[in-house]
């Protein structure tokens, strides 16, 4: 039987879906470091699946076609973020497979990770296997397409991550003369500038790891919040969300993160930072899941909560790391432990 409310959310969050596509399209890589937009992504794409199930890829799979049709037609592929200029792109052949590259690093990172997330959640599998059986599988051909990519027209990543820094750093130069911010295009600078740059293009897999899993992480909960208002069946779950934690061997991970940028030079010394990086964000999440047990314990309102998530944002240096070694340290001494032995918590 054809129900209008249903299929006006649905064409409703079919054309953000498009919107969204435009957005991140056009901008090109600059978008892969945006958290928000893996937010936007998530819970368009799980509330369309929540409303027409499995259905919702016709509607994903015309937003992208006409998403990229309307793009390509206006711009002829010279898209701002794709760093379109003579010289060097011709050399590394970036026009037309650069774009094909990061359009397919987009789609699977911000449509194809929901979408499978949605699938599995719906079937009442736990939101932590919900979550990284799609992003490894993602990331698996995310790294056999790249690592293909360069090989098969003879790019070295070093050149190419100089690049890179280069353009962005020519576009930044650019907009902080328009603004009036001299002092930071001054020759001092600039090699200062370049080389953070150059860190974060180094760090880039481990961010983007890191937003791709967090996005339907926290877009679940705060949507399964919401629901318990108007309960729906896609996001009922029995799992105590303030009771996760993850493996005890997990803490392997991390340490081997720290073992290779200790001993390794150059480089290779990245690889230990995206490990630790990557593995800080899930203890990350498991110490600001143990706060909100206690917040829960304490039954602390809304605002106080509200207020201690956002000095966290604001004083992000020290309260950040203070948040990821409780997560650690969850490992032996199991904080909600005596707590839940005292009468338990609410589910969150």
């Amino acid at each position: 039987m054809f129900k209008i409310k249903p299929f006006f959310l649905s064409l409703l969050l079919s054309f953000l879906l498009f919107l969204f596509l435009i957005d991140s399209i056009y901008f090109g890589v600059y978008t892969i470091i945006n958290p928000f937009l893996y937010i936007y992504f998530s819970v368009t794409l799980i509330l369309l699946f929540r409303i027409i199930g499995t259905r919702s890829i016709i509607p994903i799979s015309i937003a992208v076609f006409f998403a990229v049709i309307l793009l390509l037609a206006q711009n002829n592929i010279k898209i701002s973020g794709y760093f379109q200029t003579k010289g060097n792109i011709a050399h590394y052949h970036f026009d037309n497979s650069l774009f094909i590259l990061i359009l397919i690093i987009q789609l699977l990172v911000f449509i194809i990770i929901p979408y499978i997330f949605s699938i599995l959640i719906s079937k009442k599998n736990s939101l932590a296997k919900s979550i990284y059986y799609p992003v490894l599988t993602v990331f698996f051909i995310i790294f056999v397409t790249v690592i293909s990519y360069l090989y098969f027209n003879k790019i070295d990543v070093h050149s190419l991550l100089n690049f890179y820094s280069n353009a962005i750093l020519k576009n930044m130069m650019s907009v902080y003369k328009q603004i009036g911010v001299t002092y930071l295009t001054t020759a001092k600078m600039r090699p200062i500038i370049s080389k953070l740059l150059m860190d974060i293009l180094l760090l880039l897999p481990s961010i983007v790891v890191t937003f791709s899993w967090m996005g339907p992480w926290f877009s679940f909960i705060i949507l399964r919040k919401f629901s318990k208002k108007t309960p729906s069946e896609f996001f009922k779950n029995n799992e105590n969300l303030l009771l996760w934690k993850s493996s005890d061997f997990f803490i392997l991970f991390l340490l081997s993160g720290i073992i290779v940028a200790i001993f390794s030079n150059g480089i290779y010394k990245f690889i230990g930072y995206n490990i630790i990086l990557l593995s800080s964000s899930v203890y990350l999440v498991q110490g600001l899941t143990i706060i909100s047990f206690f917040f829960n314990k304490l039954n602390l309102n809304l605002f106080l909560r509200t207020l201690v998530y956002i000095l966290i944002i604001l004083f992000n240096n020290p309260l950040i790391i203070f948040v990821i070694f409780m997560g650690i340290f969850d490992i032996w001494f199991n904080f909600r432990k005596i707590a839940l032995n005292k009468g338990g918590s609410k589910e969150v």
